[in-house]
């Protein structure tokens, strides 16, 4: 869960809490008057998020991953060897 953070308590902070998302999976809400404004969280957590959304609008890419879940449900897999070859 993310921690809520006061905006007030952000701005005294601010660099501490900036190395700590940079350093970590740490990430937090920004709160003005209890409520939820901005949440703070590393730059390659954000890439892999818009990344993950991307794929995910493909019809192509979600059909691929349904299709592989059901093969995998109904017993249908390869072994590794024969996916990625004699590498």
């Amino acid at each position: 869960m993310l921690e809520i953070i006061p905006i007030t308590e952000v701005r005294k902070n601010f660099l501490p809490l900036i190395k700590r998302v940079g350093g970590s999976l740490f990430k937090f809400v920004i709160a003005k008057q209890g409520k939820p404004i901005a949440v703070v969280l590393s730059y390659e957590e954000y890439t892999g998020m818009v990344e993950t959304l991307r794929m995910m609008q493909q019809g192509s890419v979600l059909k691929k991953i349904r299709q592989g879940l059901q093969e995998l449900q109904h017993g249908d897999s390869l072994p590794v060897k024969d996916v990625l070859g004699d590498e």
